[in-house]
């Protein structure tokens, strides 16, 4: 069964409904699946009543106040009722098909990261998740280009095994840098990375960034971003999800994902994380550029296979 932990905004205006959202959609994955939720914000606790959620008010924060996902992971491991765990961000939408990911890449794997492409709700769409075959509607909401897919960049959800992330620098949600840590930690320690796009619904409703004390600079360019950037020597070449080495199907199938980059991409990564060649690596990745957008660039799911799969 599974445990699913975040860290939302004030449940007001456009977050209150997003947020809420999300969570019913998280408790319809299955009866006893497990939600935490961090922090203390305006409407928290009517939200954890509605959808029988824990709540943990006390837990550390970087001096900003973003979440630490250490500290939430530390807790999930001592105090969570299942052994695989997914934080997600509190603005996305989730079904049945996390729970079934993450038990197929459990029977593959001891320990693992599911991560997956999310597809975005345009400004002004909103979908209801107690509406019966919610996502049925994806397909529609595509085709009239209010679904679109936002490519590799970004990771929403992080799918995992308690016990995991014992040595890992601080990592802070909610800000840029932190999936590319966490994808960074994985890939350093050779642990399998799972691309769930296929396989997993994940459906990410829009929103400002109002809730940051400085807004979007904060999230993208803050102090944050910079601690960990230095904590986890990340300065270029960041990893995204088009790295995983593996791929989940809908039916559960794991294969190996060795297409959707470059050669040259590959063999980077081959020599920044397995034989450990930093300074190689950076002349491969000059060399990417001198291939052009083609080397630089992975394939990115189209909005349309992604739906399709996910039907």
């Amino acid at each position: 069964m599974l445990t699913l932990l975040c860290s939302p905004k004030s449940f007001v205006d456009e977050s209150a409904w997003n947020q809420l959202n999300a969570l019913r959609s998280w408790r319809a994955i299955h009866p006893d699946a497990e939600i935490i939720i961090f922090g203390a914000p305006q409407g928290a606790t009517e939200a954890a009543a509605e959808v029988g959620a824990t709540l943990v008010t006390e837990f550390a924060t970087s001096s900003s106040g973003a979440p630490s996902f250490n500290a939430m992971v530390a807790h999930a491991n001592q105090y969570g009722r299942h052994d695989l765990i997914v934080y997600a961000n509190c603005d996305i939408l989730l079904n049945t098909t996390m729970l079934r990911a993450m038990q197929a890449a459990r029977q593959r794997f001891e320990t693992f990261l599911l991560v997956g492409e999310r597809l975005d709700l345009a400004e002004g769409v909103a979908v209801d998740v107690r509406q019966p075959n919610w996502t049925g509607h994806m397909s529609a909401l595509a085709s009239e280009g209010k679904l679109t897919a936002h490519g590799p960049t970004g990771a929403d959800y992080f799918g995992f095994v308690r016990g995991m992330w014992a040595d890992l620098p601080p990592v802070f949600m909610g800000r840029a840098m932190c999936d590319q840590a966490l994808l960074h930690y994985c890939l350093r320690k050779r642990l399998p990375l799972i691309d769930g796009t296929l396989a997993v619904v994940n459906v990410h409703q829009y929103h400002g960034y109002s809730h940051v004390a400085g807004g979007r600079e904060q999230v993208f360019r803050g102090n944050d971003r910079e601690d960990m950037a230095k904590a986890h020597g990340l300065w270029h070449s960041l990893p995204t999800v088009a790295d995983a080495g593996w791929r989940i199907e809908q039916g559960g199938g794991i294969l190996p994902d060795r297409k959707r980059r470059h050669l040259l991409r590959r063999l980077e990564l081959q020599l920044r994380y397995a034989r450990r060649s930093a300074g190689i690596a950076t002349v491969i990745r000059g060399l990417q550029y001198l291939f052009g957008k083609h080397a630089l660039r992975a394939y990115q799911w189209p909005v349309s296979l992604v739906v399709s799969s996910w039907q």
